[in-house]
């Protein structure tokens, strides 16, 4: 495990996401035309003759309404969906930049090479920027996070927060301990919505430097 005051780097950045949404509507008129009879015995012919008028059928108005009616629902209808952002939904609280499941290629394609890449805490840890961590499994899949930035949301915490703060916000929490086999940091350890939350802090007291999350087994 690389040295913390050069691995742990503070880092603050913020992104932006932002949407529009256009909604149309669409309206109809109705234009009635009237034609006078050219004379009194012109209208007598025509009635006499066959019984059928210039006007239109009412199956022909109501099937003419439906016509429109219809076209108006469709449109109405029609509404702006957001567009997916491909985060899972057990995981909408972890504000990494990348689920897990990710493949090590797309990480590398949108980071790079890694800074860091080697075996820690019973897994392997490859670390970008000296600020985004990700464990892998075998098949070199995204199987948990070690999370360095203040700004990156965990369930509503964030490193940097004290161990009695995080309480304040997190539930199901074991009591502080030692942790002298691995990291030799004082640790506090979170269970949220089927995820192990383990912070890490200097001192019992202090600031909390960095958290690890993984998938409650």
């Amino acid at each position: 495990m690389p040295k913390r005051k050069n691995f742990y780097k503070k880092s603050l950045s913020a992104g932006v996401l932002s949407s529009a949404l256009f909604v149309a509507g669409c309206g109809t008129s109705d234009v009635v035309t009237e034609q006078p009879a050219e004379s009194e015995e012109a209208e007598v012919q025509n009635t006499g003759s066959s019984g059928d008028s210039d006007e239109p059928k009412e199956d022909e108005v109501e099937q003419e309404v439906e016509t429109e009616t219809g076209e108006t629902d469709e449109t109405e209808t029609n509404s702006p969906v957001e567009e997916d952002n491909g985060v899972p939904e057990d995981q909408a609280g972890i504000g990494t930049t990348f689920p897990l499941g990710t493949a090590l290629s797309d990480l590398v394609d949108h980071y790079g090479t890694p800074t860091y890449d080697e075996f820690f805490m019973g897994g392997r840890l490859v670390v970008f920027d000296e600020k985004d961590g990700y464990f892998l499994d075998d098949n070199e899949t995204v199987t948990g996070f070690m999370i360095t930035r203040p700004d990156v949301n965990i369930f509503g915490a964030n490193v940097g927060m004290t161990f009695e703060e995080i309480k304040t916000v997190l539930p199901n929490s074991e009591d502080v301990f030692f942790d002298e086999s691995e990291t030799q940091d004082y640790a506090n350890i979170f269970y949220v919505e089927g995820y192990n939350v383990i912070f890490y802090a200097d001192t019992e007291d202090g600031p909390t430097q960095y958290a690890i999350i993984t998938r409650n087994k």
